[in-house]
């Protein structure tokens, strides 16, 4: 099942000028964008103090300016406005690798496959809303399963957000009004005069009446909002990326065909990035089908690289992914997010080598992990530096590997076999302090023949009061079986505030 997002920036004339020229604009003034039409002046933008002030799209300037004396205006510059989108479409492809436009104040976005990204599609929303207020932008945004039902619902509301299930678009459109679709003023009117006034009644009306009355227009527009007929969309690729595109000379479908593309076109995509010095860190793989839709496959890299071995692999993984249908016809391979080869001061660069890394694990397996469908993140364990030994190793990121502890700075060796939770065990020892002489664990006694330490450490109080002060006393003991421990008692034997006096199985030699 596919899904696709619609953006719908309902301010974006006024938000434009308002960002690009605040002194002339500022936001708690009323703003007008206009253009001419039939021989007058029309409104087609207005900001939100103009919205609250009473103003609305479409009225003649005349009377927008006889309701707020105080109104600023601009004429509308189209092709600013189409520059400008442009520019928000190509920053939209870090959602997925399938935006499009949706003209003059929208955008389309397919995102099947990608909310797992993002913690789910709920959360895609929420990211997506986030990202672009801090742009400066309102939005209203909508997620269905198909795009002409996400721009009915995305533009039936500001600052809205609606999330489809999957199948229930026919359920979510019924209350729209009939001007959710994009049908001509004149269709609009003649509905409106004959009393259907929502998506609902539209859809329950016989097609070969409305067909006759209305043309096939209308029909298209209903059979794409709720899914029976499909529309693909206009992807848009930024021009400054490198992107390779081939049509072929018969349409392909089995997986390795597709493979068999992928190996031709990476190296050169690869010896673009060379040329360049840059490393891809995310590549989109798009297949157009013979019907005209787009399957699309992301991968990304945990680190910037350029390896033509490495790259190959994770897009092949992704082939089981690609539903080709009756065959693909043209593949396009884009680098949709690219970086230095340089390693930064704050992430060095992992190996491209299959063999491991002396910082963890090599590069093309965390790649690997990562771009499988359902993995959100990949840690690795690094040592870190801790007073107890349970809390010797924190979770990080490959890219943000800390520097392996150096055990040179240890005086006191650390058993091979480390326990996630110390096991209590009953210990026969010389009071205050003495030496464990026996313990007992699982009810079988085990008599110590020779004892080291004590090796004493101290909690870190800066941490949590229940630290603060505490003491743990380690033992390495060998029993009379040939057994080498690590043992530890909370507290120093004598002051009640340094710990309980129980005795702990940390570890095996």
């Amino acid at each position: 099942m596919r899904r696709f997002l619609a953006l719908w920036m309902p301010f974006w004339r006024t938000e434009r000028l308002q960002l690009s020229r605040p002194e002339d604009f500022p936001t708690d003034r009323p703003l007008a964008v206009h253009a001419p039409a039939h021989n007058r002046q029309i409104v087609t933008g207005i900001s939100p103090a103009a919205l609250a002030a009473g103003l609305t799209p479409e009225m003649p300037l005349a009377q927008a300016r006889s309701l707020v004396p105080d109104l600023l205006t601009a004429e509308e510059d189209a092709e600013a406005q189409r520059a400008a989108l442009t520019d928000l479409c190509s920053w939209l492809i870090w959602l997925s690798p399938l935006p499009a436009f949706d003209t003059p104040d929208g955008l389309y976005s397919d995102t099947t496959g990608c909310a797992h990204l993002y913690g789910g599609e709920t959360a895609m929303l929420d990211l997506v809303r986030e990202r672009l207020k801090a742009r400066g932008h309102s939005c209203s945004v909508a997620l269905s399963d198909t795009a002409a039902a996400s721009r009915a619902l995305a533009r039936s509301g500001i600052n809205r957000i609606c999330l489809v299930p999957p199948g229930q678009q026919r359920q979510a459109l019924h209350p729209l009004p009939c001007s959710a679709l994009p049908l001509p003023e004149k269709a609009l009117s003649s509905l409106t005069r004959l009393g259907f006034n929502t998506i609902g009644a539209l859809a329950d009306l016989p097609r070969a009446p409305l067909a006759k009355r209305f043309g096939r227009e209308l029909l298209s527009c209903l059979d794409e909002a709720l899914g029976r007929q499909v529309r693909p969309l206009s992807v848009f690729q930024p021009v400054d990326r490198i992107s390779l595109t081939r049509s072929l000379v018969e349409p392909i479908s089995t997986p390795e065909a597709i493979a068999t593309v992928i190996a031709a076109l990476v190296p050169l995509v690869c010896e673009k990035l060379v040329a360049r010095g840059e490393g891809a860190r995310q590549l989109d793989f798009l297949c157009v089908r013979v019907d005209g839709s787009i399957q699309a496959v992301r991968v990304g890299t945990s680190d910037p690289t350029a390896d033509i071995t490495r790259l190959t692999r994770l897009l092949k993984d992704q082939i089981p992914q690609i539903a080709p249908e009756f065959g693909i016809e043209t593949v396009v391979l884009t680098v949709s997010a690219n970086e230095p080869l340089e390693a930064g001061a704050e992430r060095p660069v992992l190996p491209d080598e299959a063999g491991s890394s002396e910082t963890g694990l090599p590069a093309s397996l965390i790649d690997r992990l990562l771009n499988r469908p359902g993995v959100v993140s990949v840690h690795q364990l690094a040592p870190r530096f801790s007073a107890w030994p349970e809390d010797g190793q924190a979770r990080v990121s490959p890219g943000n590997m800390a520097k392996p502890a150096d055990a040179s700075q240890m005086l006191w060796a650390r058993p091979n076999i480390m326990f996630d939770l110390p096991v209590r065990v009953q210990v026969t020892a010389l009071l205050p302090d003495g030496a464990p002489r026996q313990f007992i664990v699982k009810r079988q006694t085990h008599r110590i023949a020779a004892a080291d330490g004590p090796e004493r450490l101290l909690g870190e109080w800066w941490q949590t009061s229940e630290r603060y002060g505490a003491i743990r006393d380690y033992w390495q003991v060998e029993t009379t079986t040939g057994l080498r421990l690590w043992l530890f008692r909370k507290g120093d034997g004598a002051h009640d505030w340094s710990g309980s006096g129980d005795w702990f199985l940390q570890g095996i030699f």
